[in-house]
């Protein structure tokens, strides 16, 4: 197998972008959290957040193991 640097960059680029969306739904996963127990938080929109946040970091892991070909 022969790794032409074009290649690598996408790979880089992909993983950087997969650590972005882990580090958004990670810091989302927990601003919620510490929003919603200091009661600053709708309790309504709670589960929604945490929702958006579970996608983000699962988006995340996906992106930083997959391979581009």
């Amino acid at each position: 197998m022969t790794l032409k640097t074009e290649d690598s960059r996408v790979n880089v680029l992909l993983r950087l972008v997969g650590l972005v969306f882990l580090g958004l739904g990670a810091s989302m996963t927990y601003l919620t959290y510490s929003e919603a127990a200091q009661a600053d938080l709708a309790p309504q929109i709670v589960p929604v957040f945490y929702l958006v946040s579970i996608m983000l970091v699962i988006v995340g892991l996906v992106v930083a193991v997959a391979e581009f070909k």
